[in-house]
């Protein structure tokens, strides 16, 4: 009778977070319960869980009432039925030519046991060595070091002029850009929620601002003046630093081309009923506008004249604001309208192929 094929000796291996981060074509798969990942997780990875949120959560009350050996056999009796379709569930999403790496929050028994089953299959993986706690510690070690090898360049100017319709133009021009408030799904402003899914987590956050960041090359990168927060989101300091001190454009427009990108940018005739949650809001400008003014902006809302409510905050409210934090127009390497946005990113990546941008890069390369 004729001996079946050996299963390929293989199994698996324990990866430290620097090497993990310089394979490019990778498989990530974290095993936690869904609500532990969807609160932070790595960029890229997928979430196959050995416990749903329920089991975990049983698992540890009996943790906590009734001691570790009690706990880790539940544990073993849900997950022991599951584990072919786990299984399953990883060798569909396995490529050919990635690496397969398994991560949990600190690399302990949840992503042993399933690299473990990956092995017994006969399957190459590794375990991401400390989890995603390891993984976190080192983004925020890169956010600290401050390697990075490239020169900022910050588009200012008053609301409403398109600082990041003109960073997306700039990005079709092959321009490196970096679109914060993207990531922080958000605007920025008090109404910058408007519209737009939840927020991510702080950690979230960070984790898709350093995986952007990493895969920007020397020269010049753009980004939008910002304060400290964006929504709940809080810029490291590292990234703040570099907006304080970075070369700054200017970019002016005209009040018409400002109310119409606003009007179009939040889609105000699309808000109906919501439109009493709007009214809440404004009543923040109360103290700066007065009653008569707030009122008219009420009332603008009320009847559905969007043009004359943007006008009216951006005259009376927001303009006087920002001008208070605008530099002197001298202080700017460049100022340029952005009414035309094409033409404006055209004009400002033409002024930036002139820019001197190599003694960042080379200080960083001798760090």
């Amino acid at each position: 009778m004729p001996k079946r094929p050996a299963v390929e000796n293989m199994t698996w291996r324990e990866l430290d977070v620097k090497r993990f981060n310089t394979i490019n074509n990778k498989v990530m798969v974290d095993v936690r319960s869904p609500c532990e990942f969807i609160k932070e997780y790595i960029p890229g990875s997928l979430n196959i869980p050995l416990l749903s949120d329920d089991e975990r959560a049983e698992v540890g009350t009996v943790y906590r009432n009734e001691g570790e050996f009690r706990a880790r056999k539940l544990a073993l009796s849900i997950v022991a039925p599951k584990i072919p379709a786990i299984v399953n569930s990883i060798l569909s999403e396995k490529r050919e030519n990635h690496t397969l790496v398994v991560n949990c929050w600190r690399g302990g028994m949840r992503s042993e046991a399933v690299v473990s089953f990956l092995s017994l299959m006969g399957v190459d993986c590794w375990r991401l060595t400390g989890g995603y706690k390891a993984w976190r510690r080192q983004v925020l070690n890169d956010f600290d070091s401050d390697q990075y090898p490239f020169e900022v360049v910050v588009l200012d100017g008053l609301t409403g002029v398109g600082k990041t319709e003109v960073l997306l133009e700039l990005s079709k021009l092959g321009a490196s850009v970096l679109d914060l408030e993207g990531f922080a799904s958000h605007r920025g402003s008090i109404f910058g929620g408007l519209g737009l899914p939840g927020q991510p987590s702080q950690k979230n956050f960070d984790g898709f601002l350093w995986d952007e960041l990493r895969r920007v090359p020397g020269g010049v990168l753009f980004v939008e003046a910002e304060s400290k927060s964006i929504g709940s989101i809080r810029l490291p300091e590292f990234l703040m630093e570099r907006i304080k001190k970075g070369t700054r454009i200017l970019l002016n427009g005209s009040i018409e081309a400002r109310v119409a990108r606003i009007e179009r940018e939040y889609d105000l005739a699309t808000y109906g009923e919501e439109i009493d949650g709007l009214l809440q809001k404004i009543q923040i400008f109360k103290e700066r506008l007065g009653r008569e003014k707030l009122s008219c902006l009420s009332d603008a809302l009320r009847s559905g004249n969007y043009s004359l409510a943007v006008q009216s905050l951006l005259t009376d409210y927001y303009d006087p604001l920002y001008r208070r934090h605008l530099s002197p127009e001298s202080d700017y390497a460049l100022s340029v309208s952005s009414d035309d946005v094409t033409s404006c990113a055209v004009k400002i990546q033409e002024w930036s192929m002139g820019m001197n941008v190599g003694v960042r890069a080379e200080a960083v390369d001798k760090a």
